[in-house]
């Protein structure tokens, strides 16, 4: 791995950390977006077309999946009383289920995702769009 994707990854976990603060109020995906930005300081490199293994979830799953696990958190954001010292661990095997993966194969796919910034890039791109336009729906209504 890289400097460039090290450093990728310690800003995306911070963000992500620091995301949970905000989401309720949807300030989250400004740090998503961040954290994508960090993308961009590893200018220059560019990265041969890769092939995404068979173990590992295409890209628009992937992104359907980051999307599903980012809603349960917000859900669970939302509904956690604010002077409450104890939250309920959030289990991702619901998602898992509904979008018929396992554990591993998340993890597997992550990690591929992880070495492969500019892949990663376009599957957080698709996630902020999607969120955006649930965003917009409910503001629509």
């Amino acid at each position: 791995m890289n400097k460039c994707n090290v450093n990728f990854v310690f800003g995306l976990l911070y963000l992500c950390r620091m995301r949970s603060a905000f989401i309720g109020k949807w300030h989250g995906l400004w740090l998503i977006a961040g954290g994508l930005s960090l993308l961009v300081s590893c200018g220059g490199e560019k990265e041969k077309t890769v092939v995404i293994p068979a173990n590992v979830l295409s890209q628009e799953k992937m992104a359907r999946v980051i999307t599903d696990i980012h809603m349960a958190e917000a859900e669970m954001q939302v509904r956690t009383l604010p002077d409450s010292t104890s939250k309920a661990p959030l289990s991702f095997q619901k998602i898992f289920d509904k979008d018929t993966i396992t554990k591993q194969q998340y993890e597997e796919s992550m990690a591929f995702y992880i070495e492969h910034p500019q892949l990663l890039d376009t599957v957080y791109t698709q996630v902020l769009n999607e969120l955006s336009k649930m965003q917009g729906q409910t503001a629509g209504k």
